[in-house]
């Protein structure tokens, strides 16, 4: 059936007009879609998180990467964890903490900027981003209006608030929208309750930093109403209402579990936002998995280009005409920046590798992209229609949207049980400026989706009355030049709408074209062939002919720097990985791109002038087709060679000497409280939460004393997030503990001692912890402040004289502020910089590899040097694969070049291969590996593999040839008073 039916624009109400905030006409909206400087607009945008990617110079890669593959914006989240090390500082200039880069580099790249900055965001960061410092309790009820609260987040929002402002577009910025808070769900719409009051107050804060674009927010999901001005508005409401949604339900394992399909984002946007344009804040763009999961790379499912195709094209039929990609590009949880629920990677299966890769998600969604940045008609349209009647088969589900100015219709279809593999071929029946028209065989290849376009502009002097190829993208240069595409074997059928008389064509390529003659006008039939194939009409009009692998590797490289790209301003090309930028100068047409491997380009520069090429600088030979584009080859890095040393040369110590009951702990911090900011009580005395000393990220090492030999043992409470084990020793004898488990946040054991083990003064209980970070606001009974450390540690038969605590150096004084305030941890070789570049080792040190490994229960710290000498004008993502013998149970750090870059849990996993960008790796230099290893029982520690890898090779544009020893500050002999 046929649901929302309307054939008549008599029922159509007029056309809004547009909506501002009061504050600026820069950007408005309506109920269709944003405009930015009065021109509407499709946002096409990705998440990005420049914290999981620390080095600046990255950034603009990834946004020019973005730009080429159709997006025009980036969402970004700042976390206040990672600026704020301890309360009243704030850190916006050391390395990736300068966040004015990141506005800089995205708008260089032609990117709009949509600000997130909390306070909290979630994101599977510690705490949510809360500050850590404040996460210890002193929050109070965080999320509300209470004061305590208030005092903490304020400082935050005026501070960053006011760099977003100065990058807001009104002071020539990229800034277009700034959220307020996250995911924050209206149970109660009543203007003295405490969620709205809190809206309220973070409305003043930003409008107090001098924000002026409108602001929004994102529903979490379809469980409750919030935020709008169109639903019961007591307070609190943002400018555009936006909704998240990850409908995948997809699984690791099993390739057909989930992919249903959402078909109430219209009727819900109706409901709540009508007056607002359809806005998706968080829209799947993949999903994250947890410790003892998956490694992303065997989630083949989420990484399918089929998922880009049918749920993305879902949305442009919903009227969706504001998308943001969650994530776009993942990165890396290094240092312990993570929530409990992520491990180091944040792949997140996006459609952009945590290595910076191309995957083939990203290619597809770019098909997209690149529809969307062209067709303005799609901008402003009504629901004509939806439902299962539009085609001749009913198991083919239709959305039908009408554009009331242009008439332009787009028809959305995809399998009505969208889980479904069938090939299914149809006809559908579309409505046209000449009349009813059935289209004929539109086949569908399962998990496919289609727009069938119909009274659709395509340059300055071309329409297409209707077309069952989907359009790519039209370009408007000397000639109008239209791009279609299709699988290889699919049949596709274009008619030109009001055409000249006695049009023809000459066909280049391999796919056979036909025309007949209609009742409205000349039909153009044929089935797509592989690769690609070109008709030029005789009107100067070009329509290439590409199959869908084919358009992967197609580009529209924009010749404006402003995000919103006219089709006069594109160069088109065909052929390699990725093309950042293209630009003309006399008769040269010149790109800068990055390719895997050798291969073919062609270039539609619509200019008769343009004779040549160069390619990253370089001319190339070149020759001109029968249609006037341009043809060559450009290098890939096949012949590069790509030689990673063995690491050998290992230098290692002990880092857990605190083990032995004679070590000198007198200027550790002396646990003493009896009391603790944390709404959650402790089970024993004194306090042992490490945030109520002023140490949050990382291992902590505890140290209890108690006289006398009568005790048999002790429990202990340990919490430092899911998955974190813990061991202690008394007097230097291991007595247990417990190794983390992925399901428990907290874990006990009952330690027994040995009498033999006992003194008659100054027994020492030491307990060493991981950490694998501070939980998210709905994890009970705290949230973001449930505490870390020791919970309770009771004596069976005696009582502790004393507690000391030690955890990373400094604790909250950020003694490395360039790594940030979340880099380090407690261990011994951590606090002396064991871990930092221009460490040497003394002659004391063991020269054992983390391939020897030890017995027992203890650690080491492994450090070892190499040199990277790859070719200039190479992309070369390596990481580090690691490997453990069975059943070994230890906690396994990495860095490279004293960045914390890879945490590994062998006996719970999923990860064993660790990346590390260039500028924390030095690909043309030295650089410093170190690996901490302790092990959580008495069987000892060892890795069975200890390699680099190179993930891939790319001859590149990009400089990644740069001195990156700003972001490497070098070991200082300043540390020994953290011992």
């Amino acid at each position: 059936m046929r649901f929302f039916a309307f054939f008549s624009l008599l029922l159509l109400p007029l056309l809004s007009a547009a909506t501002d905030n009061g504050k600026t006409t820069d950007v408005t909206w309506d109920k269709y879609s944003l405009s930015v400087k009065g021109e509407r607009i499709f946002i096409y945008s990705g998440e990005f998180h420049y914290q999981r990617l620390p080095v600046p110079e990255l950034w603009l890669d990834v946004f020019q990467k973005l730009r080429a593959n159709g997006f025009n914006a980036v969402s970004v989240y700042f976390f206040w964890s990672f600026h704020s090390a301890s309360e009243g500082t704030f850190d916006f200039e050391n390395g990736a903490h300068d966040i004015q880069r990141v506005f800089d580099y995205a708008k260089e790249a032609g990117l709009y900027v949509i600000a997130r900055a909390g306070p909290y965001v979630n994101a599977e960061t510690s705490a949510g981003g809360f500050a850590l410092w404040a996460s210890n309790g002193q929050m109070g009820s965080a999320r509300t209006s209470a004061s305590s609260y208030y005092e903490k987040w304020r400082p935050w929002i005026l501070k960053v608030g006011e760099i977003i402002a100065k990058n807001q577009i009104t002071n020539g910025g990229p800034v277009i929208l700034n959220q307020h808070e996250n995911e924050l769900q209206e149970t109660v719409h009543e203007a003295n309750n405490t969620l709205v009051q809190y809206m309220e107050q973070i409305a003043e804060a930003f409008s107090d930093a001098g924000i002026v674009v409108p602001s929004s927010h994102n529903e979490k999901g379809m469980r409750a109403q919030s935020w709008s001005t169109d639903y019961q508005d007591v307070g609190g409401a943002v400018n555009v209402y936006g909704l998240d949604s990850y409908p995948g339900g997809l699984s690791c394992t099993n390739p057909d579990s989930g992919f249903n399909l959402v078909r109430t984002y219209y009727q819900w946007f109706q409901n709540y936002s009508y007056t607002q344009p359809e806005y998706l804040p968080e829209f799947e763009g993949g999903w994250f998995q947890p410790w003892g999961g998956y490694f992303y790379d065997q989630c083949e499912a989420e990484h399918s280009p089929e998922f880009a195709d049918v749920y993305y094209k879902n949305n442009i039929g919903s009227r969706v005409t504001l998308q943001n990609l969650y994530m776009v590009f993942g990165g890396t949880n290094w240092g312990h920046s993570a929530a409990p629920v992520v491990y180091t990677s944040y792949d997140y299966a996006a459609p952009l590798r945590e290595t910076r890769e191309i995957q083939d998600k990203l290619k597809q969604t770019k098909l997209l992209g690149l529809f969307t940045r062209v067709s303005s008609d799609l901008l402003q349209t009504y629901m004509e229609g939806n439902g299962t009647g539009y085609t001749s088969d009913a198991n083919i589900f239709t959305w039908a949207l009408r554009n009331p100015s242009t008439e332009a219709g787009f028809y959305v279809l995809a399998q009505s049980k969208s889980s479904s593999r069938d090939v299914t071929t149809t006809s559908l029946n579309v409505n046209t400026t000449a009349g009813a028209i059935t289209i004929p065989d539109i086949e569908l290849d399962g998990r496919q989706s289609k727009i069938v376009v119909t009274d659709y502009k395509v340059g300055k002097a071309s329409s297409l009355l209707y077309s069952s190829a989907e359009v790519l993208t039209y370009a408007t240069l000397d000639v109008d030049v239209i791009v279609l595409y299709l699988n290889i074997g699919q049949k596709g059928v274009f008619v030109f709408k009001d055409a000249p008389e006695h049009l023809i064509f000459q066909a280049y390529g391999n796919s056979n074209v036909t025309s007949s003659t209609s009742t409205h006008g000349t039909q153009y039939s044929y089935t797509q062939g592989e690769g690609t194939t070109v008709l030029k009409f005789s009107n100067g009009v070009l329509v290439y002919l590409l199959d869908k692998e084919t358009a992967w590797k197609f580009f529209a490289a924009p010749t404006t720097s402003d995000p919103h790209v006219s089709p006069s301003e594109q160069i088109l090309a065909l052929g390699p990985y990725l093309v950042r930028s293209a630009s003309i100068n006399q008769d040269t047409v010149s790109l800068v791109g990055d390719n895997a491997n050798k291969a073919s380009i062609e270039v539609y520069a619509g200019n008769s002038k343009v004779k040549k090429i160069k390619w990253n600088g370089k001319s190339i030979s070149t020759k001109k087709t029968a249609y006037g584009s341009l043809i060559g080859s450009v290098p890939g890095a096949e012949d590069a060679k790509i030689s990673l040393p063995t690491l050998r040369s290992w230098k290692s110590q002990d880092t857990l000497p605190e083990i032995k009951p004679d070590y000198d702990d007198s200027r550790w911090t002396i646990c003493n409280k009896s009391t603790t900011v944390n709404s959650v009580a402790p089970l024993t005395l004194p306090v042992l939460y490490s945030g109520d000393y002023g140490y949050h990220a990382g291992t902590k090492v505890y140290r209890g004393r108690f006289d006398g030999k009568n005790a048999t043992g002790a429990n202990v409470t340990v919490q430092n997030g899911v998955a974190a084990g813990w061991a202690a020793w008394l007097n230097g004898v291991y007595v247990g503990g417990a190794l983390g488990h992925p399901d428990l946040a907290s874990t006990s054991a009952d330690l027994q001692f040995n009498s033999s083990s006992l003194r008659e003064k100054d027994n020492v209980l030491t307990v060493v912890m991981d950490y694998t970070g501070h939980d998210e606001a709905n994890v009970k009974p705290a949230g973001a402040q449930n505490p870390r450390g020791i919970l309770g540690a009771h004596l069976e038969g005696g009582s502790f004289t004393s507690w000391r605590i030690q955890g990373n150096a400094g604790g909250e004084a950020n003694i490395d502020p360039v790594r940030g305030p979340m880099n380090e941890g407690g261990l011994y070789g951590e606090r002396l910089g064991w871990h930092l570049p221009g460490y040497k080792a003394p002659n004391s040190a063991g020269s054992e590899s983390p391939l020897d490994g030890f017995s027992g229960a203890k650690g080491r710290f492994y450090m070892t040097t190499f040199k990277l000498d790859l070719d200039k004008d190479l992309d070369v993502p390596i990481g580090l694969q690691l490997s453990a013998p069975t059943n070994t149970s230890a906690s396994v750090q990495i860095f490279m070049n004293g960045y914390q870059f890879g945490h590994y849990l062998p006996h719970i996993g999923p990860q064993t291969l660790f990346p590390f960008p260039p500028g924390i790796i030095n690909n043309r230099g030295q650089n410093k590996l170190a690996i901490s290893m302790w092990a959580l029982t008495d069987e000892g520690a060892q890795l069975s593999r200890v390699e680099l890898k190179a993930y891939g090779a790319y001859r590149t544009g990009f400089d990644f040839n740069q001195d990156w020893s700003y972001l490497q500050p070098q070991w200082k002999d300043n540390r020994r008073e953290y011992v």
